[in-house]
């Protein structure tokens, strides 16, 4: 997990389970949350063995306002056949394209089912995340979220 404790912009982290999804901000539990992926692969599971699991978490999350979905690969990483272990490793045996689409069609039922906004933050992930979450807190306490 992504950790914010010495960063003097939090004034404290705190540790605890969720509903759904990864990071949230105490009082804004039920208004945003993100839900993190590292990987291709990850998010691959989660399409295919892991759908229900997914499907099911979002549908926990569908009364929140923002539902944000983070991964840490860029769009380019997601679109390339060959970031997935299946392909690496030569499991695949129908076509490289496959874990592509089936990733591809799952972040578009989020999208467009669940109303989840998605990013690509690569490297820049948490980076991109601390700032959504700084912003939101800076909404709430205006009272504008």
């Amino acid at each position: 997990p992504w950790d914010w404790q010495n960063d003097d912009a939090f004034e404290a982290v705190v540790f605890k389970k969720l509903d759904g999804g990864d990071y949230s901000l105490e009082c804004m539990e039920d208004i945003l949350v993100v839900e993190r992926k590292a990987t291709v692969d990850e998010l691959f599971v989660n399409f295919t063995t892991n759908r229900d699991r997914i499907k099911a978490e979002f549908e926990r999350l569908k009364n929140h306002k923002f539902r944000i979905l983070v991964v840490e690969e860029t769009c380019d990483d997601i679109m390339n056949p060959f970031k997935y272990y299946v392909n690496k490793k030569h499991i695949n045996k129908k076509s490289p394209k496959m874990p592509v689409a089936v990733v591809a069609s799952g972040l578009t039922n989020l999208m467009l089912e669940y109303n989840v906004h998605i990013i690509f933050g690569g490297t820049r992930a948490q980076a991109m995340v601390r700032g959504i979450l700084l912003r939101a807190w800076e909404l709430h306490q205006a009272g504008k979220l």
